[in-house]
């Protein structure tokens, strides 16, 4: 039986012009940040991608619930994704501050009736943004917006629509 190159993967995943590679980096940072903020995730498990060149050139970084799929072959409960070029731009403070906000994100709940763990997206209300800029300012997210404008050579309204 000739051989199928279709069934032996090898290297990275390419979504058309898009590329996702595993980053330990990012789950070394997110450990220390787990750490260091005492965030309770519960049972979550999570996976950290970089997305090169970019997620778009207006998203610098998403958090995503699993499907169903996705989770029985990664063992993920959630993903983070970051944009690949703004990641290796950045530095180490921003870095873990994008990771913290991020994090934030992850909302696994334990439903007693059932005994059992659900994991959520919690969408960040005005407490977990005052949370960080309290700790952080806000700092971290202009150069966010400034790094991905300069690499994508966004005009000034642009760079105000960058999102993480």
């Amino acid at each position: 039986m000739p051989e199928n190159d279709f069934l032996d993967p090898k290297g990275d995943i390419t979504l058309r012009d898009k590329e996702l590679i595993e980053s330990p980096e990012m789950d070394q940072i997110a450990k220390k940040v787990i750490e260091m903020h005492n965030m309770n995730l519960g049972p979550a498990q999570i996976g950290y991608l970089l997305v090169y060149p970019n997620i778009s050139k207006q998203k610098a970084a998403k958090c995503i619930k699993a499907s169903r799929e996705v989770k029985h072959f990664s063992g993920h409960d959630h993903h983070i994704e970051i944009s690949g070029e703004l990641w290796d731009m950045l530095d180490e403070d921003t870095k873990k501050t994008l990771i913290y906000h991020e994090l934030l994100h992850v909302d696994p709940v334990y439903k007693a009736k059932n005994q059992e763990w659900k994991m959520q997206i919690r969408k960040p209300d005005f407490s977990d943004y005052y949370e960080i800029n309290d700790k952080f300012g806000n700092e971290w997210y202009k150069t966010i917006q400034a790094t991905v404008s300069s690499l994508y050579d966004l005009d000034p309204r642009q760079e105000g629509k960058v999102s993480v």
